[in-house]
């Protein structure tokens, strides 16, 4: 009964005695990550893979790490895994958004965001930022390869959801100007791609 009891106590203080032990590669990486210590936070963040390779907090971590290092395909391999193993991981679809804006990729950065604005309350700051994400991208599309009417519209509805929701924020006026100014210059919907500076 004794040992027993010895050996149930000596497990217990192993268990607290290893965990005090233990890295918190989170709070750690964050935190190299939020005072821009960016080699810091990927060497963490990778070390915790290791250690926890089903981790998908440490994978999108070290996402968002690699794409404000501006390792954008390096970063999006690593949020496409982790969006195979769990299609719904949100901070894996934001990253990737964000990512493929930074990087230049406005079509699949639509994509993301749209997919993330299904898991956001409307009252969210990524609800009404994903919508200025999305106006923004199509705005740099219209100005290369170009717009369907379809896709004006798209444009239009999320800088106007944007606008209803950040009606004073510092850039409303300029977005206002531009969707008015856009939707005056904007061709008839027979015209099936429409670039315009």
């Amino acid at each position: 009964m004794i040992n027993r009891q010895i050996l149930l106590l000596t497990l217990f203080l192993t268990t607290i005695f290893s965990s005090f032990g233990q890295t918190n590669y989170l709070e750690q990486g964050n935190s190299y990550l939020n005072s821009d210590q960016l080699d810091k936070a990927e060497q963490t963040f990778r070390e915790g893979i290791e250690k926890e390779p089903d981790n998908l907090i440490y994978q999108c971590q070290l996402g968002l790490t690699l794409i404000n290092q501006e390792k954008y395909d390096e970063a999006q391999k690593i949020l496409d895994k982790v969006l195979e193993k769990d299609s719904n991981q949100v901070a894996a679809m934001w990253y990737s958004g964000i990512g493929n804006y930074k990087g230049g990729n406005d079509r699949a950065a639509i994509k993301h965001f749209k997919k993330a604005l299904n898991y956001f309350d409307t009252s969210s700051g990524q609800y009404y930022s994903a919508h200025w994400f999305i106006g923004k991208s199509y705005s740099n599309l219209l100005r290369t390869e170009g717009l369907t009417y379809e896709e004006t519209n798209q444009m239009f509805e999320s800088y106007e959801e944007y606008l209803r929701l950040q009606p004073n924020a510092d850039d409303a006026d300029e977005i206002r100007e531009y969707v008015e100014r856009k939707k005056e210059r904007r061709p008839p919907k027979n015209v099936k791609k429409w670039v315009d500076m």
